[in-house]
């Protein structure tokens, strides 16, 4: 018997899709760092033959070495001298102390006053006149030193000069090359002083 009423089919609902199913992707491992291979070297065989760093300087299988001239090395004949004086100068007295070097010779020296005194380092060239002297240091001063080269051959030394009102004692000592030694204290003429060797070396 039909009736007024629409027949509704109850609504059908879709099945949700099927998913894939999901695998565990297996722990990821640390990569592998292979072991360093150490490598043994074999030793080095030993020489039982110095041999000579230099062959030119310092061996016994080079060549004859002569100094060039003016080199830092200058081979002298003679034996180095040395010296050693007091000097005591009244208000205005003077002294001069001057050793004979020929060209080339050194000689180093150190002096010391009580007081200041004027200084006049100086030359006097052999065969020359006066004139031709020629003066390196002048000045006041209570002590002094260094090393000197002779430029020619002559005396070479100090003019000590007392200006003060008080006394004034100067000590000097040197070594070098001179041949001979003299003081001048008035008189031009000057005296000659006794040479002394180095002392020689203590057992």
């Amino acid at each position: 018997m039909a009736t007024g009423l629409a027949q509704t089919k109850p609504p059908q609902t879709k099945a949700p899709p099927a998913q894939a199913p999901q695998t565990k992707a297996p722990p990821a491992k640390a990569p592998q760092t292979a072991a360093p291979q150490t490598k043994t070297a074999a030793p080095a065989p030993i020489s039982t033959q110095a041999q000579p760093l230099n062959p030119v300087g310092g061996q016994k299988d080079g060549p004859p070495i002569t100094p060039k001239p003016g080199g830092p090395l200058a081979p002298s004949k003679s034996t180095y001298k040395v010296d050693a004086i007091e000097f005591f100068l009244t208000p205005d007295q003077f002294v001069e102390y001057k050793f004979r070097l020929n060209t080339g010779d050194r000689m180093m020296f150190n002096w010391k006053a009580t007081g200041p005194v004027e200084v006049d380092f100086h030359t006097v060239p052999d065969g020359k006149p006066i004139s031709a002297s020629e003066t390196y240091f002048r000045g006041p001063a209570s002590s002094g030193s260094g090393n000197y080269r002779s430029p020619y051959p002559g005396l070479h030394g100090w003019y000590w000069h007392n200006t003060g009102k008080e006394g004034v004692k100067i000590v000097l000592n040197a070594a070098g090359f001179w041949t001979e030694a003299w003081m001048f204290s008035g008189d031009p003429v000057g005296d000659p002083m006794p040479l002394q060797d180095p002392a020689p070396p203590e057992n």
